[in-house]
């Protein structure tokens, strides 16, 4: 009787490893679509979903976006890994993340749905007419990282790290650093530079940068999305909240 059991339980601890090797897809549960503004027709544009998974079971699945061009309209798909036979801790978990549009969209303002959320706040994507061939409007930075910092005086931060490249003539400096705090509380970065020669490159070691500029934005409590356009054509996302 002894040994029936213990096999039991063994098949009943191979079977949590299979489930946990082989987890299932499941709607992710998005609260928010984050919509950054400045987006013309030959950009790559992309909308980032965020929410909170309450356990350590869910891990962040694959997401997309299908287009309605005639209609104007956006569904996005978010899913979750969800891993049924593992020990899960309890604890909400914060996740965004980012969806390009896989083509170059028409100019015009599309609605934004996410299927099996009907509930979720999302707002206008406004895709404008370019009025340049080139990517971009700007030459923006390198950046890896940013954030917003507060200091000890209340005053905050905005905060860019990276590295620029490196030019056979001539150097990368900082021009201006735009921002723009949208209706719903998406902050666009905008890091604009340009190309300098002779001496303005003097001190220039290892191309590595880390700007600090104050920050004049209304923040309010709440919860935001920093996004801020890089060089290469993507885009650094972080979640911000403030208390």
């Amino acid at each position: 009787m002894m040994k029936r059991i213990l096999v039991s339980v063994a098949m009943a601890g191979m079977a949590n490893v299979a489930l946990a090797d082989n987890p299932v897809l499941v709607p992710a549960p998005v609260d928010k679509v984050f919509v950054p503004a400045g987006f013309d027709d030959n950009d790559k544009v992309e909308v980032i979903v965020h929410g909170n998974f309450n356990s350590s079971c869910y891990k962040m699945g694959p997401v997309s976006g299908s287009i309605d061009e005639v209609n104007k309209k956006i569904n996005i798909t978010a899913q979750a890994f969800y891993y049924a036979g593992a020990t899960c801790i309890q604890m909400i978990t914060p996740f965004i993340k980012s969806i390009e549009m896989d083509r170059h969209m028409v100019s015009g303002n599309y609605t934004i749905t996410v299927a099996d959320r009907p509930n979720v706040e999302a707002s206008m994507l406004r895709v404008a007419k370019a009025t340049r061939p080139d990517a971009d409007d700007y030459l923006y930075a390198a950046v890896s990282s940013a954030g917003i910092e507060t200091g000890v005086d209340g005053v905050r931060e905005l905060v860019l790290k990276g590295q620029h490249p490196y030019l056979l003539q001539g150097c990368v400096k900082f021009d201006e650093v735009k921002t723009h705090v949208g209706a719903d509380k998406t902050v666009v970065v905008q890091p604009i530079t340009r190309i300098v020669y002779g001496d303005e490159c003097r001190g220039s070691v290892n191309n590595r940068f880390e700007s600090r500029t104050k920050f004049g934005g209304d923040l309010t409590q709440g919860e935001y999305l920093l996004h801020v356009r890089v060089l290469d054509g993507n885009a650094v996302n972080s979640f911000l909240k403030f208390d």
